[in-house]
């Protein structure tokens, strides 16, 4: 999947030269994690922001962006107000580094800061879609420290999961010409991941004598203020369902992205 990501990175990159109008800009707002331990959308959310490179094509309707995302995903069990969730008590929190090309399709003709009246001089709402790179890297609070979970395998994995993963952004955005020479857009994107370790939580609970005493203590926290008898083997939660392997991880996004533009005025394609 890494290669046939830099393929249509360098695609993208190709594509691109075709460009007649550049922005640049800024991206703020939220973002928050839906997966083993958040089922609820807009609930427990962290910030983004992230910086933007942006060329629009000629035909007043599509643009390629590419996006350098700082997301930051957290959950909680406890936060959930859910029983049963609550019991197992269990919380992660992740930076999530994204980059990579995103293609925007307006509803309507539009260009930064074009003043054509055939044309939307003044905004229009837009479709996206990418693929892009992420990495992460879950961590888990204990006793006052914020403790990396992959190197731990705290499932007993055979071998560590990968923090580098490919991300498939999509969603939906609205987009203006704030001034003459900048754009506002409001934007809500989806991400697909390809990982249900992105809060490191996935199968079963471990055997505790297979894993470091460390490891053991992140994995079952079911123990936790006497919160829960587990009613696994041996008095621990071993053998019992810690998180559902079959449903992936995703994240969302969502914020404002403030872009200012730089008009190619020379009529020879740039390479």
């Amino acid at each position: 999947m890494t290669r046939v990501y830099f393929y249509i990175l360098f695609l993208s990159i190709s594509f691109s030269s075709f460009g007649q109008v550049k922005e640049f800009g800024l991206f703020a707002g939220g973002t928050y994690y839906t997966g083993d331990l958040n089922r609820s959308h807009m609930s427990q959310v962290d910030y983004s922001l992230g910086a933007i490179y942006k060329k629009d094509f000629k035909n007043e309707r599509v643009s390629l962006r590419f996006q350098l995302m700082y997301n930051s995903v957290k959950a909680s069990d406890y936060k959930t107000g859910l029983s049963s969730q609550v019991k197992r008590n269990l919380s992660f929190r992740s930076t999530v580094l994204e980059f990579g090309p995103v293609i925007e399709v307006d509803f309507f003709s539009f260009r930064p800061g074009q003043s054509n009246p055939e044309l939307s001089s003044f905004g229009t709402p837009y479709f996206l879609l990418g693929v892009n790179y992420m990495k992460m890297n879950p961590k888990a609070l204990y006793n006052g420290q914020w403790i990396e979970l992959q190197p731990l395998m705290t499932e007993n994995q055979s071998i560590p999961y990968s923090l580098n993963q490919i991300v498939i952004p999509f969603g939906i955005g609205v987009k203006v010409n704030f001034t003459p020479n900048t754009v506002l857009s409001i934007e809500y994107g989806i991400r697909k991941t390809f990982t249900d370790y992105l809060d490191d939580v996935s199968g079963m609970y471990p055997n505790p004598s297979n894993i470091s005493s460390l490891s053991a203590e992140l994995a079952d926290r079911t123990n936790y203020g006497e919160l829960y008898q587990p009613e696994g083997i041996n008095g621990t939660s071993y053998g019992l369902q810690r998180g559902n392997p079959s449903d992936k991880d995703w994240y969302s996004v969502f914020g404002f992205m403030l872009t200012y533009q730089f008009i190619n005025r020379s009529t020879c394609p740039s390479w």
